[in-house]
């Protein structure tokens, strides 16, 4: 195993918030892929509940295999209904028996596909909606998905890497990040708006210029003059509650302004919240981090964390990993980054490589420690099971107190 400790000062890849210039974007919860997202991580949740309540074990599957495929909506000036049916293909592969025994498994993952878009589409009721369930128990190995018993589970007693994988953690969150986030959550509360919100925040210097777009919803607006009048005061209301909080510049672009006098369906305008009503599609893996944003600052890489077995699948513990492994160390020693390096089949506190980047100088065995004690944890299945990593829009309330503490 080998072991690397970085200031930030010297590191060959500097923390974010050293950065001259830093750019975060946020898939809102109702964006294509981030409802995919959702969707995976919640059958993943519900099934896996299901197998520790029937065989004592979270049973072999992968779910990160979830597409969304836009629906089509027919719009009249300020309305408009669904003539083709937004579809959900739930793909991967899962465990359908134990012991012999069938497992619910079609029942569960629908249930789960429609309970999360219901809850994160504010239009849910408005959608026209088919499930096709594409997921297999295909495997070169005779009872992965057939378990005939727990001894057919080699992931227990210990869990190990089942892959390859760099995984990266860090925290705390910085100024952009959180900027990015509080928009989507601060647009979110008007009844107006739909779910499907994207917001970029550039960071120049202590300069930060936010654009975002948001979505009318069906039902809430009457013209294209009253959205933009209502995206306007909200706007406007955002840029004074961050100019309040920041120590420089605050602009606020708002990319969904059309013409005032054009029919309202010609704007940004949906039935169900999100753009799925135009034939968007979505996939797992496509949008947010686990971090809930997009920030290539981080250096982290490209494993999708939704849907997969938390058990054992190395781009679920082995991100819950480094990111505990990241808040314990920013805890003690502030700023910090954890990258993680496993091999397939390595038990998860032997990684190949650890590489620590902190924002001052620390002492090395100290942070060593605070590391590898977190490796040695084994208590990540409660904490993935409670939704951890489940997409979700943070409290306005919230948001606003971590910028204040900074």
């Amino acid at each position: 195993m080998s072991i690397a400790m970085h200031t930030a000062s010297g590191s060959p890849a500097p923390l974010p918030y050293e950065l001259a210039v830093e750019v975060v974007e946020r898939k809102g919860i109702g964006h294509p892929d981030t409802l995919a997202d959702g969707i995976a991580e919640l059958a993943s949740i519900r099934y896996s509940r299901h197998c520790l309540k029937v065989a004592g074990a979270v049973l072999h599957h992968n779910l990160d295999k979830v597409a969304v495929l836009g629906g089509r909506a027919a719009f009249t000036e300020a309305d408009g209904s669904y003539d083709r049916p937004l579809r959900v293909v739930i793909g991967g592969r899962v465990s359908t028996s134990f012991a012999g025994h069938p497992l619910p498994v079609r029942e569960i993952l629908e249930q789960a596909a429609l309970d999360h878009l219901r809850a994160v589409l504010p239009g849910f009721g408005r959608v026209q909606l088919e499930i096709r369930h594409e997921s297999t128990d295909s495997s070169r190995f005779p009872h992965w998905f057939t378990p005939r018993g727990l001894h057919d589970l080699p992931e227990r007693p210990k869990a190990f890497s089942n892959d390859t994988a760099y995984l990266v953690g860090s925290a705390p969150r910085t100024t952009t990040e959180t900027i990015t986030l509080l928009t989507e959550a601060f647009f979110h509360r008007y009844p107006w708006a739909g779910s499907d919100i994207k917001a970029l925040t550039v960071r120049d210097g202590d300069t930060f210029t936010i654009t975002v777009c948001i979505p009318g919803l069906a039902g809430q607006l009457t013209s294209s003059a009253e959205f933009d009048d209502v995206v306007t005061a909200a706007t406007g209301e955002l840029t004074a509650v961050l100019e309040h909080r920041l120590p420089g510049r605050v602009r606020v672009v708002c990319s969904t302004r059309g013409s005032r006098s054009s029919p309202l369906s010609r704007q940004y305008f949906t039935l169900s919240g999100s753009a799925v009503d135009y034939g968007e599609d979505g996939l797992v893996g496509r949008g947010n981090a686990r971090s809930g944003v997009i920030s290539g600052s981080h250096l982290a890489g490209n494993e999708a964390t939704f849907g997969k077995n938390p058990a054992y699948h190395v781009g679920k513990v082995g991100g819950w990993l480094a990111d505990t492994a990241a808040r314990a160390v920013a805890a003690e020693f502030g700023p910090c980054r954890i990258a993680l390096l496993w091999r397939n089949g390595a038990a998860y506190d032997q990684p190949a490589s650890i590489e620590i980047t902190t924002a001052e100088e620390a002492p090395t065995e100290v942070i060593e420690e605070l590391v590898r004690l977190t490796l040695a944890r084994t208590d990540w299945m409660e904490d993935l099971l409670s939704g951890r990593y489940l997409p979700q829009v943070e409290p306005v309330e919230q948001l606003l107190a971590d910028l204040e503490n900074r």
